[in-house]
C-alpha cells in the first residue's frame, strides 16, 4: 500500500510592525488583480474564524493581514498601495510601515464582488495573517496565535485545500488537525533553535530551509495555548525591529 500523502502548508512568522497609516486620499493603484491576495469573499471568512475562535484561541490578540515577497522576506510598504475595489466600490486599505494592514468588513464590497488590487505586478507578493498578543516577547509566538492564524488561512483558502484532505478534515476538527498535514511557519530570520515552552516543560521543534522555517505543534493539544515557541536567531535581531 503506497503511503497517505502529505500535505505541506507553509505559514509565516513576523515581527511587530509599528503602525503608520497612508492617507487614504493619496493611493492609486492600477487594476492588476493579485491572485495570491484572494476575492474579498474568500477574505471574508478569515474574518469569520476569527470572530468565532479568537475567544478560545487568542483572546486578546488582534489580526492584521501582513505583505510578503514571494522570496519570503517582509514586504517594504515604501510605494506600496493596496486597495478594495469592484465595479462601483472603491475602498482604500492603509499599509503600516511594515505592510500590514486591517481588512475592513464591507456589506457592499461583497456585493460587488470585490478583489483586493496592488500597484505591483501580480506575482510579487504574498498575504499572511498576522495575529498578536500583547505582551509575547519579541523572540517568541504564542501557540495559540499561531493557531488561529492557521484556521485563518485555511479558511480564506479552502478552494486550494484538495477534496481528499477537506473530507478528512471534517472528522478531525477543521485542516489545522488534520494528521497528515505538515503546517511550517517562516522566522523572520535565520533560527540556531526553536522551542516550545510551557512552565517547566519545554521541546526542540524541526528547522527547515536552513533554519529559515520551524514546524509547532498544532495539533498536540497537551500544549496549551499559552505555551510559547521561543527561538534562538543564528545573528542579532535588527534594532529597528525588536
Amino acid at each position: 500500500m503506497k503511503p497517505f500523502p502529505i500535505m505541506v502548508v507553509l505559514l509565516t512568522m513576523a515581527i511587530p510592525a509599528f503602525a503608520q497609516e497612508t492617507p487614504a486620499e493619496q493611493v492609486q493603484v492600477s487594476n492588476v488583480k493579485d491572485p495570491e491576495l484572494q476575492p474579498y469573499r474568500h477574505m471574508l471568512r478569515g474574518l469569520d474564524v476569527w470572530d468565532e475562535q479568537h475567544a478560545r484561541l487568542a483572546p486578546q490578540a488582534s489580526l492584521r493581514f501582513e505583505l510578503w515577497t514571494r522570496d519570503g522576506k517582509m514586504a517594504n510598504a515604501e510605494g506600496l498601495q493596496l486597495r478594495l475595489a469592484g465595479n462601483a466600490v472603491d475602498i482604500a486599505l492603509p499599509l503600516d510601515q511594515d505592510a500590514t494592514f486591517v481588512l475592513p468588513r464591507s456589506q457592499e464590497a461583497l456585493a460587488d464582488n470585490a478583489d483586493l488590487l496592488m500597484n505591483r505586478k501580480k506575482d510579487q507578493y504574498r498575504w499572511r495573517p498576522r495575529i498578536r498578543t500583547p505582551g509575547v516577547p519579541a523572540n517568541a509566538r504564542r501557540l495559540g496565535d499561531l493557531r488561529l492564524e492557521c484556521e485563518v488561512r485555511a479558511a480564506v483558502r479552502k478552494e486550494e485545500i484538495p477534496l481528499l484532505y477537506r473530507a478528512g478534515a471534517v472528522a478531525a476538527g477543521g485542516i489545522c488537525n488534520l494528521p497528515m498535514t505538515a503546517y511550517l511557519y517562516r522566522a523572520p530570520q535565520r533560527l540556531l533553535s526553536a522551542v516550545v515552552v510551557s512552565g517547566e516543560r519545554k521541546s526542540g521543534l524541526p528547522l527547515r530551509e536552513d533554519g529559515h522555517v520551524f514546524q509547532p505543534p498544532l495539533r498536540d493539544k497537551s500544549w496549551d495555548n499559552d505555551a510559547l515557541v521561543v527561538y534562538t536567531f543564528a545573528e542579532p535581531e535588527p534594532a529597528a525591529r525588536p
